[in-house]
């Protein structure tokens, strides 16, 4: 064999060692990698939770900020809330927010959400709030009689809670109320009475019963002793002694009081706070929250309660209504026997208007609709019917098909003594009769006297139903009603919240923290 000068055969061994250098080296390779891929990997995650994280914490600041830039320019009412909103637009992998706001006590509570891809944040911010209610709400009852709901009257769900305003009696709970209630004088449930949102009351409470509950705040700011024997989930703020009953009910929030605190054997799951000086009688009651025991305790700030609306007739407030003025003579058209005597072609011919018009029915003795007939009134257009007694027995009032808008209906008695800052039910005038009485969720309708709106019966077996507001100097009932709030009112009038609860002033922050979602209410 030739070998050439300067070269040498490979050696087996050698080529073995190299081989297992290669692989050596490969090894090294392959951990270094594996372990940068982990490093890019942990690190990508950290920064997705981080950007996540921050995400959401904007997003529950926006939530924050967009609620109390509501709440200041009176769009948001409280209690209220807005959820799912989109930060970044519409895309499903948007951030979001929601928020929902409590009010109570004096102050507002608002608790923000935010969401971002695996990030959620939650704040809570607590604000200085004073409610200031509307003129207006949805059934408003003057007088100093005791305004009575019972399980005859079925205020209807409209999506929101009702403002149901008493500003000068007690206001007596038997049934169902989705709504806030804000009564000059005393509160009382006497049994079957579920309040779905918050009481204000000028007085003290009164629940009887082991079976009515309160689910949002009570406020009460008169100075004698209170009973509270049923369930409120809110806070409880009394300028009196509370004595609570032995029924095992609950609070579900705090309670703050200036009196004595008689417990029985309920339970409050928040804090108790009454003055060192007051006597706290335990019982067999708990408070998860402890017992607060300062030198004082500022009683709850009294409720704003509207003054009497006074409304005499003028045509000014009526820009562009057509004027019918009846006259109390003869039976045809253009008197009030058209509308008072059987088959009662007046009412129906009310269906015949296609432009706003008033019914000037003053000079009638009474206008009505129970005259044997039951009127079934399909209108075009809004309507102002004025009369001193308004009968409204078998009367039904709907829209007409195809029509662009919602028409109104109202039905006025004037105040004879718009001066006097009260209502002011005259001779000659009487009350608002509702009697086998259908006004349609078609159209909104609204009751302004300074009489009684007096619910008497169901004529011709029809349940009354009513959609729109009350607005009276009284409130009879003696059979069923149901009742759709549709915010309408009298010009110069305010209209109400419109979206739900109480209006009022937001002021200064007082607390803000982030909470834990087992905390969120």
């Amino acid at each position: 064999m030739l070998v050439t000068r300067g070269a040498r055969l490979a050696d087996p061994g050698d080529r073995g060692s190299t081989l297992v250098s290669a692989l050596v080296v490969m090894l090294v390779l392959s951990i270094g990698g594996l372990a940068l891929a982990a490093i890019v990997t942990n690190t990508t995650a950290t920064l997705s939770d981080s950007r996540s994280t921050a995400q959401s914490r904007a997003s529950a600041d926006a939530g924050l900020a967009e609620a109390v830039s509501a709440l200041r320019r009176g769009s948001l009412a409280c209690p209220g809330a807005l959820h799912d909103v989109r930060v970044d637009g519409t895309d499903a992998k948007s951030p979001t927010f929601s928020y929902s706001v409590t009010c109570g006590a004096g102050v507002a509570t608002i608790t923000a959400t935010g969401k971002a891809g695996t990030g959620m944040t939650t704040t809570q911010a607590v604000y200085r709030y004073t409610e200031t209610p509307s003129i207006a709400g949805d059934m408003v009852f003057f007088g100093t009689g005791s305004v009575d709901f019972t399980y005859e009257v079925r205020p209807m769900a409209t999506g929101r809670l009702l403002d149901i305003v008493v500003p000068q009696a007690t206001f007596d709970c038997h049934t169902m109320l989705p709504g806030n209630i804000t009564v000059g004088g005393n509160i009382e449930a006497s049994g079957g009475c579920t309040i779905k949102g918050n009481v204000r009351a000028g007085g003290i409470v009164d629940i009887c019963c082991a079976s009515d509950t309160i689910e949002g705040d009570l406020s009460t700011s008169g100075t004698g002793a209170g009973k509270v024997e049923g369930t409120i989930l809110g806070n409880i703020h009394a300028n009196g002694a509370l004595n609570f009953g032995w029924g095992g009910k609950r609070v579900g929030k705090s309670v703050t009081t200036s009196g004595n605190v008689s417990l029985g054997n309920v339970r409050i799951d928040g804090t108790l706070t009454l003055p060192s000086t007051r006597t706290f009688n335990q019982d067999q009651g708990a408070v998860t929250g402890g017992v607060v025991r300062p030198s004082t305790v500022a009683g709850p700030t009294p409720p704003t309660l509207p003054p009497w609306f006074e409304y005499k007739y003028k045509a000014a407030d009526w820009p562009g209504y057509a004027v019918v003025t009846l006259v109390n003579s003869g039976s045809g058209p253009g008197s009030c026997g058209y509308f008072n005597e059987s088959p009662g072609t007046g009412w129906t011919s009310l269906a015949g208007y296609s432009a706003p018009t008033i019914i000037d029915a003053r000079a009638c003795t009474n206008l009505r609709s129970g005259n044997g007939s039951t009127p079934v009134v399909s209108i075009k257009t809004n309507l102002v019917i004025l009369a001193k007694n308004p009968d409204l027995t078998t009367l039904t009032m709907k829209a007409a098909a195809g029509l662009p808008s919602k028409p109104k209906v109202w039905f006025v008695t004037e105040d004879i003594t718009p001066t006097d800052n009260k209502p002011s039910c005259g001779s000659g005038y009487g009350p608002t009769i509702i009697n086998g009485t259908v006004t349609a969720t078609s159209i909104a309708a609204m009751i302004y006297t300074p009489c009684k709106i007096t619910v008497s019966g169901n004529a011709g077996g029809i349940r009354d139903a009513w959609s729109g507001s009350f607005y009276g100097g009284g409130w009879s009932h003696g059979s069923g009603l149901d009742f759709t709030a549709d915010p309408i009112a009298l010009p110069g009038m305010s209209s109400g919240s419109g979206a739900g609860g109480g209006t009022g002033l937001l002021g200064a922050l007082v607390s803000q923290r982030d909470i834990a979602p087992q905390e969120i209410p």
